[in-house]
Parts: structure tokens; sequence; C-alpha cells
């Protein structure tokens, strides 16, 4: 009887295992089939923004010689054109992404949630796509002053503008994870700065900080504030996959818990807030007001480092060490500073730099227990 028993047990065991094995096999031809899908999509995508491109040029630009630069010229239609078909694409394929197994989670988000966060994606992907277009055509106008092209040339330039910008930003959008929110930041934090520092008056502007750009007025300011609020944005966004990654992990971890994952998550969340108050706070509002919420920045994430070994423990050394490490260099940055041989603007680029070298590696560790899940289960589909 009890052998009976046993053997039953045996049998219900080894059918558990088919069925996860069966699961597993779905999600991963799921997984690959929505990975072709978006591909024909985004070719679909490219196709009909080339020909919205086509009508754009063709209405904006018939008849007359259009400039390459200045006044209603191709690179202003290619800045809008690229914005807006960006915007759109990103905006559909972000949500659609929920049907691909490797991001079934978007699926339990709130509806008012899952809005916010396909506007941050799309809204920061737009504006990255749009500043690459002014800083191409300003150098264009820098190389070729005054040049114009016919009503053919124009058209085709702006078509193949918005041609490529959907094509990658629905290829984009798709497949986010917590490292390309990071590689999404720098790049927004990259093309604002960049703008605001090639249309600033002031050229003597580095010798105080970056905060001075978004103080100044006009358009420079304009790109600036509206860059922190976008970096506010992608973060708050990082925090949440941040969070869902560390959940993930907790399901073979057992040191990493939901206090140390809520943890990661209001760290990140704080750091989105010091973004947006550093934005809606420029230093000629209030000088008090805005360094509480940069310095504030620069306290968070230092603590975060600091104490990273105890808020995840289960990292293996190297990670920890180059926290420290981070922690090290940005406090002799500080130090470099403080006696002179650096201005603050230096200062801001290098903490800037170590920050997001430290981030891609740290989204990386985290992603490597799902790159391991699907390596098991690829492995299991072929057998």
């Amino acid at each position: 009887m009890a052998r009976g028993a046993w053997t039953q047990e045996a049998r219900l065991e080894a059918a558990a295992v088919r069925v996860e094995k069966q699961l597993h096999r779905d999600g991963v031809v799921e997984a690959r089939r929505f990975a072709v899908r978006t591909e024909a999509r985004a070719i679909v995508v490219a196709a009909l923004a080339f020909g919205i491109g086509l009508a754009a040029g063709a209405l904006g630009f018939w008849g007359r010689t259009a400039l390459v630069w200045e006044g209603a010229s191709v690179g202003a239609a290619g800045i809008v054109v690229a914005a807006s078909v960006t915007l759109a694409a990103a905006c559909v394929s972000y949500r659609l992404a929920a049907r691909d197994p490797r991001q079934a989670w978007l699926k339990g988000v709130t509806r008012a949630r899952r809005a916010w966060m396909t506007a941050a994606v799309a809204a920061s992907l737009a504006a990255v796509f749009g500043m690459v277009q002014w800083m191409l055509f300003n150098a264009a106008s820098m190389i070729w002053p005054g040049a114009a092209v016919d009503t053919l040339t124009a058209t085709m330039i702006v078509a193949l503008v918005a041609g490529c910008c959907g094509y990658t930003a629905f290829a984009l959008a798709a497949h986010v994870t917590a490292t390309r929110l990071v590689l999404l930041l720098f790049a927004v934090v990259a093309t604002g700065f960049t703008v605001s520092v090639a249309t600033t008056q002031d050229d003597e502007w580095y010798r105080l900080n970056f905060s001075e750009l978004g103080g100044r007025g006009g358009i420079t300011s304009a790109v600036f504030n509206a860059t922190l609020i976008l970096a506010g944005g992608v973060t708050a966004l990082l925090a949440m996959y941040l969070l869902t990654s560390l959940q993930a992990w907790a399901r073979t971890e057992s040191r990493v818990t939901r206090a140390s994952a809520l943890i990661v998550y209001f760290v990140f969340l704080a750091l989105a807030a010091c973004f947006l108050g550093a934005a809606l706070v420029p230093v000629t509002f209030s000088q008090v007001g805005h360094n509480i919420f940069a310095i504030g920045m620069a306290i968070i994430f230092g603590a975060f480092l600091l104490g990273l070994h105890w808020v995840l423990p289960c990292l293996r050394w190297p990670m920890i060490a180059l926290a420290y490490t981070v922690a090290a260099g940005i406090f002799f940055s500080a130090s470099l500073f403080w006696i002179g041989y650096y201005t603050l603007a230096t200062h801001e680029m290098v903490c800037a730099g170590l920050v997001v070298g430290w981030l891609l590696l740290f989204t990386r560790t985290l992603a490597t227990a799902e790159r391991a899940d699907s390596a098991a289960t690829d492995t299991d589909a072929a057998a």
C-alpha cells in the first residue's frame, strides 16, 4: 500500500515536471514569435512613416528651394517628423510589449501606471531622436553654411528621417529592460545637455556648473529643464524595472527579501524626485532649493553605494567592491573640486560617467538570473 502511494506520488511529480517543461517550451516559442512579429511590424511602421514623411515633405517644400537649416527648413521639418513619428511608434510598440512572455508582468500593471510608463518611454525616445536630428542638421549647416536643396531632395531627406525613426523607435520600445533604460537615461541627459550647451549665450557657464544652463531663460533653459524632467521619468521607470528584476531573483535567492527590493525601489524613486525638483526649482528661482535636490541626489546615491552590501548581501564581492570604488571616485572628484583643481561642471561630468557605468553593470548583474532561466528553457526546448 505504501509502495503504491509512493509510486502514485512519483508519477504526479513526473507529470508536473513534464507540464512545467512544456510551459517553458511554450514560453520560448511565444517569445520567438513575438520577436519575429515585432521585426515585421517595425518594417511596416518604417514604411508607413516613410510615406508620411514623403507627404509632409512634398506639402511643405513643393515648388521651392528649401534651406537645410534656419527657419522653415529641412532641418526643422526633420526634427518635427522625427519626434512625432518616434512618439507614435514607441507608444504603440510599448503597449504591445506585454504580449512578450518575457514582459508578461506588464499585464498586471494598472492602467494609469501603464499610461505614464508608456509616456515616459515614448517621450524620452522622441526627445532623444529629435535632439539627435537637431545636432545633425546644425552640424550640416556649419559644414555647408546657407546650403539649400530642391523639393525632391528635401522630401527624401524628411522621408528617410521618418522611416529610420519609426523603425528604430518601434524596435527599441518593444524590448525595454533595466539595462536599456540606463542607456536611455544616458542618451536623454547627453543629448539634452549637448543641445543646451550649444544654444547657450553664456560662454562662461562651465566655470560654475551645469545648473546654470537651466536658469538663463530662452531655449537653453527650456531644453535643460525638460531634460531633467525626462531623466526623472526614466529613473522612476527604472525603479519599477529594478523592483521587478529583484522580485524575480528572489524566487531563487533567499537573501533577496521584499524589504531589500523595496529599498532599491524607493532609492531610485527618490533620485527621480531629485531630478524633477532640480528642474522645477532652477538656480535663478532659489539657489538653496535647487542645491537641496542636487546635493540630495548625490547623498542618496552615495549612501546606496556604501550600504549595498547590507541591502543586497547576495551580490558577489566584485560588484560590492566596484560600488565602493565608484563612491571613492566620486569623493576623490569632489576633493579635487574643493581644492579648486576641478570646476563643479567637471566634477558633475566625472560623477555622471561613474554612475552610468556602475548602473549598467548593476542592471546586467540583476539580469543574469533571467538570462540563465532563458538559457535553461532554450535547452529544454531543444531537447
